[in-house]
């Protein structure tokens, strides 16, 4: 069973890499919330909900336009979170196709600035990280570049 000493011993150390990223992958029920909860009261960190990244006015934002202007909103609504490193928690929202995001690149670029530790519901499978949304065990997937920034908790 992972803890939350197991978390932030990998935070401890990925926390200097270029991308600052730490993602806690299981699937529903698997404890990731719970985990990122604690973090944040162990830790002071702030806890997000990753639909508060997105406000209602960037739907009004040309679907087009949607992937420029989307990091820039994500990018400030981090900024106010006025933390060491944030928790996300609701990731599959980011992915909904109405955004038209990439969410992964975003959240890999504002990494770098304002690190984050993402609780994903899903699985991995070699070096492919796959979101569960809708019942769909595999509604989004991505490669993995570096193993020690995924810790599966199921």
């Amino acid at each position: 069973m992972v803890t939350v000493q197991d978390v932030k011993a990998r935070w401890d150390e990925i926390q200097n890499d270029d991308e600052r990223i730490l993602f806690i992958v299981g699937g529903p029920g698997s404890g990731k919330s719970l985990i990122i909860r604690e973090l944040a009261e162990q830790y002071g960190w702030k806890y997000l909900e990753a639909k508060h990244l997105i406000e209602e006015e960037f739907l009004l934002v040309p679907h087009e336009e949607r992937p420029q202007k989307a990091e820039e909103t994500i990018r400030t609504a981090l900024s106010r979170s006025n933390t060491e490193v944030v928790l996300l928690d609701g990731i599959n929202v980011l992915f909904a196709p109405i955004l038209n995001l990439e969410p992964l690149e975003i959240l890999k670029t504002v990494s770098k600035a304002h690190p984050l530790i993402v609780g994903w519901r899903g699985h991995v499978e070699g070096d492919q990280l796959f979101l569960e949304h809708n019942n769909n065990p595999k509604f989004a997937e991505v490669t993995i570049q570096n193993p020690k920034h995924v810790i599966v908790i199921d």
